[in-house]
């Protein structure tokens, strides 16, 4: 999967494009495939190192995302249901 990665705190420069494993979803969660995301305030304070010792790096940002669900374990959610986080 493609993911924006923040490695150190400071400016836009440190977000970087990544290529990652795709993960299973954990249990009692739903994998999305992704078509759209955004980065939020709370993402720009975790960008601008703001965000305190709550945060560990490197850390994939943009939890507000649009896109469909793409795998669900326990099956109570239908492969391709659009879904928005």
């Amino acid at each position: 999967m493609r993911a924006a990665v923040l490695e150190q705190p400071g400016p836009v420069t440190n977000l970087h494009l990544r290529e990652l494993p795709l993960p299973a979803p954990a249990e009692g969660w739903v994998r999305i495939r992704v078509h759209a995301a955004g980065l939020n305030r709370s993402e720009l304070h975790t960008r601008l190192g703001l965000a305190g010792d709550a945060v560990t790096l490197p850390r994939v940002l943009g939890i507000e995302a649009t896109g469909v669900v793409d795998a669900d374990p326990s099956g109570r959610h239908d492969p391709g249901t659009q879904v928005a986080t």
